[in-house]
């Protein structure tokens, strides 16, 4: 019996130790890195075109888990919210084969702002995975575009991340 209780206690206590993990050491500037890129046709707009909707995941890192927005929770977040994009994106399109840069061409910018990632207001490291949706407007002169986009983000410090960029995707094929 105390040989048993003598294995137990010592399983325990392995199993307590492998369970303490060191917190993570982040940087306070969020890091950005693994994005994919899926591509689903979302239906129809008012017009009657089918659109396709592209949905872009990364991977983030953070030191003091500031990442997002939510002004209607936390007034201090409106400004923050006005004055910039915490999901910046620029949209590149393939054109005689080199990309061009199309962000400032397009109607509808694909940058907006994500929510706090951590409400719990406690400063500390976070880190995740991201999802966004962006719709890409079918347009009948524009039929087989390759697009691929450059991502970046923002915290509440107003660090910004490194740039990634996503693979390329064919749009308005079908």
């Amino acid at each position: 019996m105390k040989r048993l209780l003598f294995i137990f206690s010592i399983t325990t206590a392995v199993l307590a130790l492998a369970s303490c993990t060191a917190e993570p050491d982040f940087s306070d500037v969020p890091f950005i890195s693994d994005a994919t890129l899926t591509k689903y046709a979302s239906g129809r707009d008012r017009l009657g075109n089918v659109n396709d909707s592209l949905v872009v995941s990364l991977k983030f890192q953070d030191g003091d888990g500031d990442l997002g927005v939510s002004p209607t929770s936390y007034p201090e977040d409106d400004t923050l919210s006005k004055i910039n994009n915490n999901y910046e994106v620029r949209t590149f399109q393939r054109k005689n084969g080199q990309f061009q840069d199309i962000t400032g061409s397009q109607t509808v910018s694909n940058s907006g702002n994500f929510p706090r990632l951590r409400t719990d207001n406690k400063r500390g490291p976070i880190e995740g995975t991201l999802t966004r949706s962006i719709t890409v407007f079918r347009i009948p002169q524009n039929r087989n575009d390759t697009l691929k986009f450059m991502i970046r983000i923002r915290d509440r410090a107003m660090n910004v991340s490194n740039e990634i960029e996503t693979p390329v995707v064919v749009v308005n094929s079908n």
